[in-house]
């Protein structure tokens, strides 16, 4: 009882407005299904809600990430398949409504770029997520996959490596469209 009164409460609704989306996408690749991936996130919160404080107080990121990932992991150990990458989610990133010809050249090169990351093995599929688009340092990285800080940063170095390669042998065949004004 002492120490539950020594640990301040924990900001829930900042917490979630910050890490709900991150969480839900994390999972989502993990899972390949949105709904389940809603159901680990809440019960990530539901967690959150019913202890562990202490942890949670020094990096909040890592905690919760290492949960969710956690979760979905056991739902994936249960029926024995991971998919990394959901396109779904990554196309519905909200956008400025560049022009008709602007977003079609988008969505290619997205499909393009994602068809490569898709061929990268599943665990640097995963530290790429989690550095680029959740924003986490290495150390962050390590703590939620259980792997060294520097196999962190060889699998990163490793994935981007391979993808300027990849990208570069397959862009010679990307043509960009431009639309021809009449003056």
């Amino acid at each position: 009882m002492a120490d539950a009164a020594l640990v301040p409460p924990v900001d829930l609704p900042a917490l979630l407005r910050r890490f709900e989306l991150p969480l839900l996408q994390y999972a989502t690749r993990i899972l390949g299904d949105r709904d389940r991936a809603r159901d680990v996130v809440q019960e990530t919160f539901v967690e959150l809600q019913r202890g562990k404080r202490a942890q949670l107080d020094h990096a909040p990121a890592k905690w919760l990430f290492t949960v969710c990932r956690n979760r979905a992991l056991n739902i994936c150990r249960k029926e024995k398949r991971m998919t990394y990458l959901d396109e779904e989610i990554l196309e519905k990133q909200p956008s400025h409504e560049p022009a008709p010809n602007e977003r079609i050249e988008q969505e290619e090169a997205s499909g393009f770029l994602l068809r490569i990351v898709a061929t990268l093995p599943a665990r640097q599929q995963e530290v790429l997520q989690l550095k680029f688009q959740n924003d986490l340092s290495y150390q962050e990285i390590s703590e939620i996959t259980k792997l060294s800080v520097s196999h962190v940063g060889v699998l990163i170095h490793t994935a981007l490596k391979t993808l300027r390669v990849r990208h570069g042998q397959a862009a010679r065949d990307f043509i960009p469209f431009n639309p021809r004004f009449a003056s």
